[in-house]
This record gives structure tokens, C-alpha cells and sequence, in this order.
């Protein structure tokens, strides 16, 4: 691992041209200056590295992004360009107003792997969250990613969810409350540092749907907050969402994406809005984001609880579902119709299917996990299971 790795933070913030009143004693715009909006960025929190100046059109006019990496120059002019086009206006119209406010705060990551890269990344995104509200009604964080050899659509689209899963692993705050944690729920939404988020993804293997276009690979986090007031029956979402459709049927290639919808919609899932693919019947079955144990694991168990696809790999699981105190699990492998007649067990415990089926009894009902299912195990709970016609391979983890 490199520990060498730098990442960088750009914050875009208003520069007022004033001029002194004598006679007045009191600052003024002057009015034969063009409007000015000025981009100070920041290296790891040192003094200001470089300013970019951009005329009342909004098209740069001059760039000295100084101690910026030459991929982050690139980068940012290309979103700047494609952000604030007046030829082609872009669909997204709270981030081209945010981007004209000011409001707009970005940061340039070295690696989409290397772990020092993804805690910057977390570091960054903390201290924006921290102040977003005082920003402005507009703003988003934008994180350009350094490039690398292209990628197919399904390897970006992986690597998108493998940082949102490593930015929940570093989160030190707890989900909030008000967020359910299964993402099949039209409430779900990305959560960091207690804020639900919004969370857009661009990269350079799209083609025709250039909304989700990007010179490198990028991630738009936009909190939950900026949304407020916006839903299908209010005035301002619906003057927003037809500007952004207006829009999208002039810049893509294709036609919008029928997961695009409101949150909070009975139809809507969140997450499936997150990274569209090129293609309206292409998406994924199930999301593959999943929230940890460790808030969890500080509450007993009160009753028997089974989430039905929560997925992951044998390894995932084992490693979500390790026990801070034995740090072992068990790996099961029932034969085909194998019993296991009711008994119970003096700790919780917590099953994950990995491999086949099996019908698992609490009581007088009987339910038939799959492959994903998860089975959280009160101890002392009477229980029993049976093996499906090919068998049960699972995990069991013991929480003494």
C-alpha cells in the first residue's frame, strides 16, 4: 500500500469585486466589472494553491490551477465545460445553478482503491457535511477520481458500489433513524455521517446517455436537504423535473431512464437511480450496498428477524457478520433434507445463507430462506430447520 497518496480538495467560492465609496464609507459592485466567481484550491489544508476565474458567462476565462495534478486540470475543465454550456445546457439544472452560485465544492482523489485514497475521500466529504447548509440551497460534492485504464460499464459500476460500501465502513456516525437500512425501501437513501445522500455517478464508458458522462470517473454526493420542497406535487418539482426532462431528450441519445423518479414513490428504489447504464433494460436485481453490523451488535437481541436478500459473497459475509469477541464463524453444510429438530442455543446468533435452501421453524411458522437470506437468532429461542432438496450451505456467527 501506498501511504504517499495525496488527495486533493477544491472548494468553488464567490470572489465579490468591490470598490471603495469615500463618500459613502461602504463597499459596492462596480458596476462596469462583470460578476466573478473565483475556484481556491486547497492541497491537504495548506494555503491556497491556485485560482480560476470564470466571467459572467460563466466560460473560463483564465486558469492557473497551480498545484493541482494535470488530470484534475483536465478534469475540471471538462465538467465545467459540459456544466455550464450555453450551446447544449445541461439536464441537471440545481448542479448548473449550483455551479453558478458558488456552491459547489469538489475534490480530486488519487486511486478508486488504495485505501489511504478512499479515507481521504471520507475526510473530505465529513468536512463538507459538516458545513453544506451554510453553502447554499444548491450544492453538491463532486469527487473527480484519477484515471486509469478504461473500464467496461459493469467493472465501473462495481467499482462505484465498492466506494460507497468503503465510505460506509469508515463512517464514524450511525445511520440515521428516519433511513431505513433495506434498500428494496422507496425511503432508503446512502447515509454519511448521519445525512442522507444522493449519490450520481459519471463515467467515460457512457456513450448515449451523456448526462452520465464524465472525462474520468466521478461521484456526485447531493444531500437529501437540497431536495426539500421537491416532490411531484409541488410547484418547484414540477418546474424542475420537466426543465431536466426538456433537457435530457435534447442531451442524451436515449431516452431517460424509467428508474428516474421521486423519492419516497412506492415504485421508486433509490439506489437504482445511482449509476445508470447506457442502457433503459439493463440495471441490477439487487442493490449491492449493505449497511454493517457493528451499530447492531451493541443491542441485544430481542426477536427473531429474517431479511430476505441481503446477498453478498462468502467472504463479504463472514467479514459483516465476524463477532468483535470470539472473531470466528462457522461454515454449515446441510445434506439434502438434513433435520435439525427444535433446540435452542445459550447465545444469539446470526445465519446467512450462502449455498441451496432451507426451511427454518420458530414456533408454528416455517419459513424457506434463499441464497442471501439472513436469520437473526434471539438466544434461547426455540427453533428448527430442514434442508432443502439440494441442501443448505451457511454461515453461522456466534455473538457471545
Amino acid at each position: 500500500m501506498n501511504n504517499n497518496r495525496k488527495s486533493t480538495s477544491i472548494q468553488l467560492l464567490p470572489l465579490v469585486l468591490l470598490h471603495y465609496m469615500q463618500d459613502s464609507q461602504s463597499y459596492i459592485h462596480k458596476s462596469n466589472m462583470p460578476s466573478v466567481k473565483c475556484i481556491i484550491a486547497n492541497v491537504e489544508g495548506s494555503a491556497i494553491k491556485a485560482i480560476m476565474k470564470i466571467s459572467e458567462s460563466y466560460q473560463a476565462n483564465q486558469s492557473v490551477l497551480g498545484d493541482l495534478p494535470h488530470w484534475g486540470n483536465q478534469a475540471f475543465k471538462s465538467f465545467t465545460n459540459d456544466l455550464l454550456s450555453e450551446e447544449n445546457p445541461f439536464p441537471c439544472i440545481l448542479g448548473v445553478e449550483g455551479m453558478k452560485a458558488g456552491q459547489l465544492r469538489f475534490c480530486f482523489i488519487d486511486s478508486t482503491e488504495d485505501e489511504s485514497a478512499l479515507k481521504n475521500l471520507a475526510s473530505h466529504l465529513t468536512h463538507y457535511l459538516q458545513h453544506y447548509k451554510k453553502i447554499g440551497k444548491n450544492t453538491s460534492f463532486v469527487a473527480f477520481f484519477k484515471p486509469d485504464d478504461l473500464k467496461t460499464m459493469e467493472q465501473y459500476e462495481k467499482q462505484f458500489w465498492g466506494i460507497l460500501q468503503a465510505l460506509h465502513k469508515y463512517d464514524n456516525q450511525p445511520w440515521p433513524k428516519e433511513v431505513p437500512k433495506d434498500p428494496n425501501n422507496p425511503l432508503w437513501e446512502f447515509s454519511f455521517q448521519n445525512e442522507p445522500i444522493f449519490v450520481v455517478c459519471n463515467t467515460p464508458a457512457h456513450e448515449k446517455r451523456k448526462s452520465r458522462y464524465s472525462s474520468t470517473f466521478m461521484m456526485t454526493f447531493q444531500p437529501r436537504w437540497v431536495f426539500e420542497g421537491m416532490n411531484a406535487q409541488t410547484k418547484k418539482g414540477q418546474k424542475v423535473q420537466k426543465i431536466v426532462r426538456d433537457r435530457l431528450k435534447k442531451y442524451d441519445k436515449i431516452k431517460a431512464h424509467p428508474e428516474l423518479n421521486w423519492y419516497g414513490d412506492p415504485e421508486t428504489r433509490e439506489w437504482k437511480q445511482y449509476f445508470l447504464r447506457d442502457e433503459n433494460d439493463s440495471t441490477l436485481n439487487k442493490c449491492p450496498f449493505h449497511t454493517s453490523l457493528k451499530e447492531e451488535r451493541k443491542m441485544p437481541m430481542t426477536k427473531v428477524t429474517i431479511e430476505k436478500n441481503v446477498g453478498g459473497t462468502m467472504e463479504e459475509v463472514v467479514r459483516e457478520i465476524l463477532p468483535e469477541a470470539t472473531s470466528y464463524v462457522e461454515i454449515q453444510n446441510d445434506a439434502p433434507h438434513q433435520e435439525h429438530p427444535t433446540h435452542t442455543h445459550p447465545t444469539d446468533e446470526i445465519l446467512h445463507i450462502l449455498e441451496g435452501t432451507i426451511y427454518f421453524t420458530i414456533g408454528e411458522e416455517t419459513t424457506l430462506c434463499h441464497p442471501g437470506d439472513r436469520i437473526y437468532l434471539p438466544k434461547e429461542t426455540v427453533h428448527g430447520s430442514k434442508a432443502g432438496p439440494t441442501g443448505c450451505l451457511y454461515v453461522i456467527s456466534i455473538q457471545k
